[in-house]
Parts: C-alpha cells; sequence; structure tokens
C-alpha cells in the first residue's frame, strides 16, 4: 500500500491552532517537535505545557509561538515527524535491500533502533483520541499503510499466510514496537532490541490456526443499565473515557450519562478523578482476582502460563477490556501517589508471568521475563481494541497463538 500524501490542513476553530503537515520546518521548529514527543510520551499530551515545552529547548513559553500556533499544531507536528522517520525507513529498506527478507529485516532492525535508542514510540497509541478528525483520519492511513508493509513483505516470505492472517501480524509487529517504553523496563538498549528482535521473528513465523468457515464473531455485550446510582457512575464513565479520554470528559457529561444531576452525582463522588481511580482499580484488582482464580487449577508451570495466557485474553476481549486500554492511556492523569499504588498492582501481577517464564527458560534474566510478558500483554490489548481484530471470528484463538509464541521465543531460549 502507498503511503497516504501528507496535505496541509484547514481548521476553522477559533484558537487559529492550525497545523501544516506538509511542510518539515526549520531545525528549530523539528527540534520543539522532538523536544514536545518526549514530553507528551513521558507524562501525557494534557499534562504539557507550552512553557514546558519551551524550557526543554531553551526557550520561553512565549517565544514557541514563533515557531508554533498552539500545543495542538506540536502535537500534529510530533506524530508527522515520527511517521516519516518510519516511512524513510520503508525507503531505506526497499532501495538496499535486494529481496523481501532482506527489506524486512532492514526496517525491523531501522525501527528497533528507533524505538530502543531514540525513545521513539509512536504517540498514535495514547494521543490519538486528542486529534481533530482530518488529522486523526491521515494518521490512521499512515499506521495502516506501515502495517500492510509488514503484511506484504510477510506474504512475499510465506505465500501460504493469506492476507487476513498478515494483516494481524502486521499489526502485531507494528504494535510491539510501540509498546517498547513498557517493555524496556531495567534493559540495556542492546539487550532491548535483541529481545525486539526475537520478537518480531516470532511473531513473523507464528502459525495463526485457520478459523472454521462457521466460525463467529463474539457477541457484542449487551447494554445495561445498572441498578446502584454508583455503578451507574461507574460505567456510564468508563463508557466515556473510553471513547473520549479522562480530560476531555466533563463532569456534566457523567452525570448525564448516568442519568442523575451533578448535585446527586457528588453525594456518591468528589469528581471525576475519584472515578477514574475507583475504574482502574476495578480492573486491575479483577485482574489479579480472576488470574488466582485460573492459577489455582493449574497443576505445573506450563498449564500456570496458559491460564495467564488464557484469562488475559478473555479479560482483553471481555466486557472489562476497555478499562485496560483506559490504563494504558490514562494512568497518567491521576496524582503521582495514585498511579504509584496502581502501578503495584499491575507489577503483582506480571509477575506471575515473571515467575512462569523464568521456570520455563530458566536462562532468561527477571528483566527479560518481564519484557516478554509486557509486549504480549500490550500486543494482545492493542489488538483486542481495535474493531477490525475484535469482531472477527476466531479472535480469542488467534491471540491465544500469538502470545503462546511471544512469550517463549525459541531464538532467546538456549
Amino acid at each position: 500500500m502507498s503511503r497516504p500524501t501528507a496535505t496541509p490542513t484547514t481548521n476553522t476553530d477559533t484558537d487559529g491552532d492550525s497545523p501544516s503537515l506538509s511542510s518539515r520546518g526549520s531545525q528549530r521548529t523539528e527540534q520543539i517537535a522532538r523536544a514536545a514527543a518526549r514530553l507528551f510520551q513521558d507524562t501525557g499530551y494534557q499534562n504539557v505545557s507550552i512553557d514546558q515545552i519551551g524550557a526543554a529547548v531553551g526557550l520561553t513559553g512565549p517565544a514557541v509561538y514563533r515557531h508554533f500556533k498552539g500545543k495542538y499544531a506540536i502535537l500534529v507536528r510530533a506524530l508527522q515527524g515520527q511517521t516519516d522517520m518510519v516511512a524513510d525507513l520503508e525507503k531505506h529498506a526497499d532501495r538496499t535491500g535486494s529481496t523481501p527478507r532482506q527489506q524486512l529485516d532492514l526496517f525491523l532492525e531501522g525501527l528497533s533502533d528507533l524505538t530502543a535508542n531514540g525513545d521513539e514510540a509512536t504517540l498514535w497509541r495514547r494521543e490519538r483520541r486528542h486529534l481533530r478528525q482530518a488529522e486523526y483520519e491521515l494518521f490512521r492511513g499512515y499506521f495502516a499503510a506501515n502495517r500492510d508493509y509488514i503484511a506484504s513483505k510477510i506474504t512475499a516470505l510465506n505465500p501460504a499466510v493469506d492476507e487476513r492472517k498478515a494483516e494481524l501480524l502486521g499489526f502485531a509487529v507494528l504494535t510491539m514496537y510501540s509498546n517498547t517504553p513498557d517493555i524496556r523496563g531495567h534493559l540495556s538498549s542492546e539487550r532491548l532490541m535483541e529481545i525486539q528482535a526475537a520478537l518480531s521473528e516470532t511473531i513473523i513465523d507464528c502459525p495463526l490456526p485457520d478459523i472454521a468457515p462457521d466460525a463467529v464473531a463474539l457477541p457484542p455485550a449487551v447494554p445495561r443499565r445498572p441498578a446502584g446510582r454508583r455503578e451507574r457512575i461507574i460505567e456510564a464513565s468508563t463508557r466515556l473515557f473510553e471513547e473520549r479520554g479522562f480530560y476531555d470528559v466533563r463532569i456534566d457529561d457523567i452525570a448525564k450519562a448516568s442519568e442523575m444531576s451533578v448535585a446527586t452525582l457528588y453525594q456518591h463522588v468528589t469528581g471525576k478523578g475519584q472515578v477514574l481511580r475507583a475504574i482502574l482499580e476495578r480492573g486491575a484488582e479483577g485482574l489479579l482476582y480472576v488470574t488466582a482464580d485460573a492459577l489455582a487449577h493449574a497443576t505445573d508451570t506450563r498449564e500456570a502460563l496458559d491460564a495467564l495466557i488464557r484469562t488475559y485474553i478473555g479479560q482483553a476481549l471481555g466486557v472489562h477490556g476497555r478499562i485496560m486500554q483506559i490504563l494504558a492511556t490514562d494512568l497518567l492523569y491521576l496524582s503521582d501517589e495514585e498511579q504509584s499504588a496502581l502501578r503495584e498492582t499491575q507489577r503483582e501481577y506480571v509477575a506471575e508471568w515473571v515467575q512462569a517464564i523464568c521456570e520455563l527458560a530458566p536462562d532468561l534474566t527477571t528483566a527479560d521475563a518481564r519484557a516478554l510478558a509486557q509486549a504480549v500483554i500490550g500486543v494482545v490489548t492493542d489488538i483486542s481494541q481495535l474493531p477490525q481484530f475484535r469482531q472477527r471470528p476466531g479472535i480469542a484463538e488467534e491471540l491465544t497463538a500469538l502470545a503462546t509464541a511471544m512469550v517463549l521465543p525459541q531464538s532467546l531460549i538456549r
């Protein structure tokens, strides 16, 4: 698939914050965009001010406005910069490699270097909800083109892999690299790249199961109105945060969706921050409870790892899967203390994966095992949240095959 053509956008908002996607801009402009990208990745777009962006490059906040009309324009430029770098990798790989295998290897080596050494994880995964429609559609096209680039190489390498399977495998490779900040942990850049290479090779070669012709998609969850008012608040807020993101949801929106007045809502919660914390605590603790129940029936380590994979995929595809996406995108909008408590719960969960992986592959370090666990969790989460994958028949079986292969890459196990 050819890469979509970047064209200037027209913005009718009164703030005049209209980015142009077609020009590369000055060196100073690119410096600001790169610094902002790091800040957005570390603390979240809505938590970063123009003054902070300016300080990161030795400018005052007002001086930044000589290069950009506002923070939104910087986000778009940062995304465009990352997109341009990936496009350049594709061009270099196709120009330099003489076979599909060489081209794919060159592309993935470049992507690994970009994410492991430059810490250039895509902003698309977390910040896409802040984009206006025109920019959203454009960048979605870029991401799809990158996925299809990998998929086309996979089918060239193995014609037995049909387009349906190649699309899923291509997306899995791409989103694995997008999850680099979570995978990194305490690994050196060199070891991180080795694990990325092993994971990408494993994904590309993963024999996804053939889906029966009569297989059906997972039935959508049936909307229901909780009887209790607090439960209505949590249910409505979860839906709104998933659709629009925590920052862009107002307390009035939650009250309306909960079918109550703002005054009544405040009788049950102190604000939307408390609601976000309750949602994420429920998701994190609930995952621990479900996992503990599944592990209680495992008779050996292999069964324990299979139970971890099965329960996580079940949760990701189930009614509470949206909480996992909110956890990935909106945790940064809680206080440091609240984030720390939730991350500790996450660590308790990941520790179960680490223990099972280390027992089955003693030569791997704890840091290696943690990276593999985070890679599986991130890829399953991202795939399960896309309607095009979530709604296709046999997705649970495909995710199980993919996760089972990724969690113990053969090239890493001696």
